[in-house]
């Protein structure tokens, strides 16, 4: 019986064993087919085993890239596509020249597929069968071979399925890896199949399935070979022949030239079917093909030269043994100026007392300049995250080292000696490649009741062990010794538990009033939730009672500067602790977060890089770096960036707090780029995870983000279910800005359902709390959305304060996307009151800024509205192109709301022009969204229209006066329904329209100048028709002014009409106003559909003159 855990060897012929095995494939897509209106297939470059390869365009970077489009038996599988998104997270982390950068997962309906990077080139596969390349490009291909799979083995990250096929070459030999991640889909944890082709594969993996840090480095190995001889170094027609050759022949290597031949010895390690013989990685690897091209440049070594160097080697050889017997093994340290260490709790049988020894022994160490010392409640979480429990084992010591990248653990115990009599040992464990050294530093009798004194006993021996000095010329003072009471208290702080941190506090204070320490304790837990007058007494207690150069004023008076917001004073005080303590990663975290709270965004990345760089798994400061470029609108960089690197350290730390965190920011940043489906998955699995937390306050946030999301899709009702959760969970935290957020997303619920009132009290409660936070980015936001509701609400004074208001905040803070918020609300603004100029250059700015920014929802609001102008200025043909294909774009990322104002704007459009059999459709699209997912304003827009197709009209709109009064839309309404009621009447032959135009006249047109050049025509053709010629030339000239402010309007061809006719009445030639008209209706004509222009024309033509219109519109220019 074979063994169960064995993978099945399959025999197959030389074609097949050479290939990965081809999973049967999907119908190809065809070139000209769209995924998620966003990525245009050009045309079919390849196949593979898991789909197929086409070169796309992206609409929207404008750029051309590399899609794989998974075959159907692999996306159907949940668990599998679950798996893969895993693995995905680790690639994308691989930003390195010689790895294909994978962009994202997309689904398309039953379409899974991959967005890469597009290289333009030819396998190496190729390259080598071409037999075309030079002894210099062959040794840069294996170069950048294993630099860019030693980038990949830093990253945790192993391919698994490393050949010629899977490595591109581009024009100028740049070699590239592709197919990262792509071995998720194997299922390997199975056991049943091998990954990869067998012939690039190792034996041990042939053998068992399981991955090792030379699996990738073998297959180099084979590559490599080829790349010397031409040919495999193992033959076989079955795996299992394979395997016995792999195991029992040694590969004879013939280089096609002899140049290679001083790679030999070295390569052949590589493929050795013993990985204990092989390099330890690639990395070790690959310094070596660099020494052995250095050496192969260097000259011949003379005879005499030889003997000379031979002498020379075994004497530092027998110096080495000497040394090496009379001295200690150095401990190796990761980084060239400094060491990191943590330390274990002593294990006794009081929990509280061992955390207090190792916090106490922290405290000691803390004081070494060149040392960064893990936080005890960092290292207790950790252990709790990973299930880990003392005694650790090798394999776990490695675990923690590897997690905390640190270079000595401490791990003191004590032991019985005699009777009674105890002893402690402290153990310093280090790890070395795959080697866990122990060393016992001291062992010495151990006095329970004066347990401090060992410990600055082994302080004092550890800095000699490790050759390091204390601190001669320090600049701040750790209090030589601390209150251990306080120590248990910062747990209880880190953990939550703030009324029983109180109450020790409080015990403390009374039997200590003047400890200091204690003061600055108390101070960091009123600070933490929130008391920041009583935070402030503390924090002033703390300075009064500690010396000036200690540690505890300096912290008190950063604090308390803080506070008062004294910026630069507090600035400085971080920084002197900063400079004090440069490897004390929580205080630089402490200096980022003052930062962050000032908006000084590009100091607060800097300090988080130096974080990263020394502690690359630190907890939060990869989400933070994530949260600093998403402010600054670099969205790309903080997912591809940060927040992958933030998942992918929460997962390793097995951090589900953190992984919810990021999984939620994932939702944030798609969001923002218009990636609904993306984004909505994100936001669900942050859920998930933050319910099973019982994280009521997280859980909460990314309630409200969904909440946002199903706004957007018209889901009202889903909405503010979330909301009404969300605030209440808020409410019962006292969470804030909690609070302040929820009133907000309520705001713009309201908003959507053209609620304006209660939109605006939402907004002014958010804003209220965000004043008292002084929080300026959440201020902007609620400044912004009150200067919009404001202007809905036909009050431009107020909406052009809190706009302003709002712009200079967002510049103060440097935040680009609210700039842009800002400006593309003022172009609305300006539109509405005929400034089509001013409007212009805001939206088309925006626009730039947007797409710089690469935000799709603003870049779409920003040329929706330039479209608007177009169409306005008479381009009815290139605007209504450019908008049916954004209105296409929506219905494809199922965005209902942008559905419903399109749609709208298309058949108002159509209605327009003439078309009504056009409007009928477009109305028929949207008629289903808007009864269901639409609001107020859309609904009553879309019954205006849809009467309009009817030639009809509700009595009842028009004499409802209220509409003036109740916001933008329904006034605009109001004043379109008297003016086609009015054109209608001139229509059919009537003179006399004086029954619209009387409430008209008081209407207030400062926000509808557009509806006012209308209101302008209708006036004038009134006047025109009752003789009344003086007040004819007033309204023409009033309309001059208004139209010379818009700077061009389609309709302006009637102006010149009635001036053709105040011409007439003044006996003078009309000839020049005529063909103004000829000349206007031409250029329109030529923006239409040439069937489409008698419609048009008719259209326009609803009001009698002694002129023909039709005649008009076919004179030759």
């Amino acid at each position: 019986m074979s063994d169960p855990k064995a993978p099945k060897l399959i025999n197959s012929d030389d074609d097949q064993l050479n290939a990965t095995q081809i999973i049967p494939l999907s119908k190809p897509l065809a070139a000209g087919e769209c995924l998620v209106g966003r990525f245009e297939i050009e045309s079919l470059q390849g196949q593979g085993r898991y789909g197929f390869v086409y070169r796309a365009y992206d609409k929207q970077l404008d750029t051309f890239i590399a899609i794989k489009v998974l075959n159907k038996s692999l996306s159907q599988d949940k668990q599998t596509i679950a798996d893969f998104k895993k693995e995905l997270l680790l690639v994308r982390q691989l930003s390195h020249p010689n790895i294909i950068r994978v962009h994202e997962y997309y689904q398309d309906e039953d379409v899974h597929f991959l967005t890469m990077d597009w290289i333009s080139g030819s396998s190496l596969e190729e390259a080598i069968a071409s037999k075309s390349l030079t002894i210099d490009q062959t040794y840069q291909i294996i170069e950048q071979l294993l630099d860019g799979l030693a980038f990949a083995e830093k990253a945790g990250v192993t391919h698994k399925d490393i050949k010629p096929e899977n490595i591109m070459l581009d024009e100028s030999g740049r070699l590239f890896i592709a197919d990262f991640g792509l071995s998720a889909f194997n299922k390997e944890s199975n056991a049943d199949r091998v990954s990869g082709t067998p012939y690039y594969a190792p034996p041990e993996y042939l053998q068992t399935g399981k991955i090792n840090l030379t699996t990738d480095l073998y297959a180099a190995g084979v590559v490599i070979f080829q790349l010397c001889c031409h040919c495999l170094p193992f033959s076989g027609h079955s795996i299992d022949e394979i395997l016995q050759t792999k195991l029992l022949d040694k590969p004879k290597f013939k280089a096609v030239k002899e140049e290679f031949n001083f790679l030999k010895p070295w390569l052949l390690t590589l493929i050795s079917p013993h990985p204990a013989s092989r390099p330890d990685n690639i990395a070790q690897a690959q310094n070596k093909y660099i020494s052995l091209l250095a050496e192969k440049d260097n000259q011949p070594i003379s005879k005499q030269r030889l003997i000379v160097t031979v002498t020379s080697m075994i004497l530092f050889f027998i110096i080495a043994v000497v040394l090496f017997t009379s001295r200690q093994t150095p401990i190796k340290a990761n980084a060239v100026d400094h060491y990191a260490v943590a330390i274990l709790p002593l294990q006794t049988q009081t929990g509280v007392f061992d955390q207090t020894f190792a916090n106490y022994l922290n405290y000691q160490l803390t004081d070494i300049k060149n040392l960064r010392v893990i936080e005890q409640a960092r290292l207790s979480q950790l252990l709790a995250q990973l299930g880990i429990t003392p005694p650790i084992d090798d394999a776990n010591m490695e675990l923690i080292s590897d997690l905390l990248q640190i270079d000595v653990l401490i791990s003191p115990q004590t032991f019985i000696a005699g009777s009674e009599a105890k002893e402690i040992q402290f153990q310093l464990v280090s790890v070395d490649g795959y080697n866990i050294q122990r060393e016992t530093l001291i062992k010495e009798p151990y006095n329970e009741k004066d347990w401090q004194e060992v410990t600055r006993h082994f302080v004092d021996k550890f800095t000699q062990r490790l050759d390091i000095e204390v601190n001669a010329d320090k600049t701040i003072d750790i209090e030589e010794n601390p209150l251990v009471d306080l120590f248990p208290i910062k747990a209880l702080i880190l953990k939550g538990e703030f009324e029983q941190a109180q109450q020790a506090l409080k015990q403390i204070l009374a039997r200590e009033p003047s400890s200091a320490q204690t003061w600055l304790q108390q101070g960091e837990l009123n600070l933490t939730i929130g008391l920041f007058m009583e935070a402030e007494q503390a924090y002033s207690q703390a300075i009064a009672l500690s010396a000036a150069n200690s540690y505890t004023a300096k912290l008190a008076s950063a604090r308390l500067n803080d506070l008062a917001g004294k910026v630069e004073q507090a600035q400085a005080d971080y920084l002197t602790l900063v400079n004090a303590f440069p490897y004390n990663t929580e205080l630089k975290m402490m200096l980022s977060e003052f930062y962050f709270f000032i908006e000084q965004h590009k100091k607060m990345e800097a300090l988080l890089q130096d974080v990263v760089k020394i502690d690359p798994n630190h907890p939060s400061a990869w989400f933070m770096l994530g949260r600093v470029a998403f402010l600054q609108g670099d969205f790309e960089k903080a997912l591809n960036e940060y927040f992958v690197k933030a998942l992918v350290t929460a997962k390793k730390l097995k951090n589900r707090v953190q992984e919810g965190e990021a999984l939620n920011a994932f939702g944030v940043v798609y969001e923002q780029l218009g990636e609904t489906e993306l984004a909505f998955d994100y936001y669900q699995q942050s859920l998930k995870i933050r319910k099973q937390l019982s994280n009521l306050a997280d859980a909460a946030t990314t309630m409200t983000n969904l909440a946002a999301m199903h706004l957007a899709v018209g889901q009202y009702q889903q909405t503010e279910q979330y909301l009404t959760e969300s605030l209440a969970i808020y409410q019962t935290l006292d969470d804030q800005e909690g609070l302040s957020n929820t009133y907000n997303e309520l705001g713009k619920l309201a908003e959507e359902q053209a609620s304006y009132q209660t939109a605006l009290e939402n907004y002014r409660h958010a804003l209220n709390i965000r004043v008292e936070l002084n929080n300026l980015m959440l201020q902007a936001e609620s400044m912004n959305n009150i200067g919009f509701t404001y202007f809905m609400l036909l009050d431009p004074e107020h909406a052009l304060v809190y706009w302003r208001q709002s712009e200079q905040l967002y510049q103060q803070i440097q935040f680009p996307i609210g700039i842009i918020h800002v400006r593309q609300n003022l172009g609305q603004m300006e539109l509405a009151k005929g400034n089509w100029r001013n409007a212009y250059h805001l939206f088309n700015n925006t626009l730039t800024d947007a797409e710089k920014l690469n935000i799709t929802e603003e870049s779409i609001v920003s040329r929706s509205y330039l479209t608007k102008l177009a169409f306005l200025q008479g381009n009815f043909y290139a605007s209504i192109e450019e908008l049916t294909a954004t209105y296409q774009a929506a219905v494809k990322a199922n965005d209902v709301r942008a559905m419903a104002e399109f749609g709208l704007w298309l058949a108002d459009w159509s209605l327009q022009l003439g078309d009504q059999e056009q409007a009928i459709k477009h109305l028929a699209n949207i008629s289903d969204i808007v009864s269901t997912n639409g609001n107020k304003e859309h609904q009553a827009k879309f019954q205006f229209l849809k009467s309009h197709t009817k030639n009809s009209v509700s009595a009842s709109l028009i004499r409802n006066e209220n509409n003036l009064v109740l916001d933008h839309a329904h006034q605009s309404i109001y004043i379109r329904q008297l003016m086609y009621e009015a054109k209608q009447a001139l229509r059919l032959g009537k003179k006399d329209i004086n029954v619209y135009l009387t409430p008209l006249a008081n209407v207030d047109f400062s926000l509808q100048q557009y509806q006012y050049i209308e209101y302008l025509e209708l006036l004038a053709i009134q006047q025109y028709f009752a003789g009344a010629w003086l007040d004819l030339k007033g309204t023409l000239r009033s309309a001059d002014i208004l139209l010379r402010k818009m700077g061009d309007y389609w309709r302006s061809f009637q102006f010149d009409r009635l001036r053709a006719q105040l011409a007439i009445v003044n006996k003078q030639d009309p000839t020049k106003y005529y063909k103004k008209v000829t000349k206007k209706l031409t250029h329109l004509k030529a923006n239409l559909p040439p069937e489409f222009s008698g419609k048009f024309i008719e259209t326009q033509d609803y009001f009698e003159l002694n002129d023909s219109l039709m005649e008009l519109s076919r004179h030759d220019q």
